[in-house]
């Protein structure tokens, strides 16, 4: 028998839907090892130093960017799942400074959902592509128990242009280009906050990409806010630098729908994993709840960039938000529990 998907019940194939169902670091970082042996002269970026997106030098201006990213339904429509899919997948290019060229679609359909929502996954796939100036050039489709969906990409930049996850400075501010909370708008499953959510997640991260690399050398690290939450991105940004983040989140950077929802309790079913898999020491924690906002797992979340503190003023007319300030020290993320979400 073949399902009607059409009235909202695409989540319903799933228990975890979007960037939550990521795999954890610890075992990212297994299979990254198993991986590790084959790399080429021309790699700038592959897993040795992992990023975003692998970078491979084509001449001395440009650069290949390769992404590969797809996930469970994240939305009950199958239109807005293709949609959210696709610009999830070229965020990476995005994050690495790059401009996404060619995609492919990688569909994992089960036999009980109907080839209207199938195609309409496709569709929205399209129409994210098409506003991106992105060709679809082929893809492969599966039949799985479990539906799931994404892009293989491609891009380009310039090698003296990549922005790398790494890179932070003592100084240096973080700011973020869209709020926190799509990850427990989710978790409800209540058609009012799943539509909240929707409405972030449809927002390419290609403007904020173009304001960013107005900045030129004055951005100095960039990566994208997905499934590890706001602590696990900039666990990846710090890596081993001798640096540590004086974090502090103002009320405007977390979506306010979502927010009386932490305060309400509700959180995701990656947030545990999210907080026992950071490899951050973090100081300030005290049970607040707003403190659940740092661990929401993000579909197509923003960008997060360490810059100049000469910046700030731009990004912030250009409707980023500062998030917090790199200092001296050792992996440490100092939360300014004082100012958190109180501003």
């Amino acid at each position: 028998m073949t399902l009607d998907l059409t009235a909202g019940n695409l989540r319903a194939l799933t228990s975890c839907g979007g960037c939550a169902a990521k795999a954890d670091s610890s075992l990212l970082k297994l299979l990254r090892v198993a991986a590790v042996g084959c790399e080429h002269s021309d790699t700038i970026i592959g897993l040795a130093v992992p990023d975003d997106a692998a970078v491979v030098e084509i001449n001395e201006t440009t650069s290949l960017i390769t992404t590969v990213d797809f996930f469970p339904p994240v939305v009950s429509a199958a239109f807005d799942y293709g949609y959210v899919s696709a610009l999830n997948a070229l965020s990476d290019i995005y994050a690495m400074g790059g401009i996404p060229r060619t995609a492919l679609l990688i569909c994992g359909f089960p036999s009980d959902m109907s080839e209207t929502d199938m195609v309409a996954c496709v569709t929205g796939a399209k129409q994210a592509c098409l506003e991106s100036e992105v060709e679809i050039v082929g893809g492969h489709t599966v039949r799985v128990s479990e539906a799931i969906f994404g892009l293989a990409a491609t891009g380009y930049v310039h090698p003296k242009a990549i922005w790398r996850k790494s890179g932070m400075q003592p100084g240096d501010v973080l700011m973020l280009s869209k709020p926190l909370g799509t990850g427990v708008l989710l978790a409800t499953r209540e058609a009012i906050d799943e539509q909240s959510a929707l409405a972030q997640m449809r927002i390419s991260n290609k403007a904020a990409r173009d304001v960013l690399a107005a900045g030129g050398e004055k951005v100095h690290a960039v990566t994208d806010i997905t499934g590890y939450g706001l602590i696990g991105h900039i666990s990846e940004m710090l890596g081993t630098q001798d640096l540590a983040v004086h974090l502090a989140l103002s009320k405007s950077a977390v979506l306010q729908d979502a927010m009386g929802l932490f305060e309400a309790g509700v959180r995701t079913s990656a947030d545990l994993r999210n907080r026992t898999t950071s490899d951050l020491f973090t100081t300030g924690l005290a049970g607040h709840f707003s403190e659940a906002v740092l661990f929401d797992p993000q579909t197509n979340g923003g960008l997060l960039a360490s810059v100049s503190p000469e910046l700030q003023g731009e990004l912030e007319s250009q409707g980023f938000f500062t998030v917090g300030k790199i200092m001296t020290g050792s992996c440490v993320v100092h939360l300014a529990i004082n100012e958190f979400c109180n501003s």
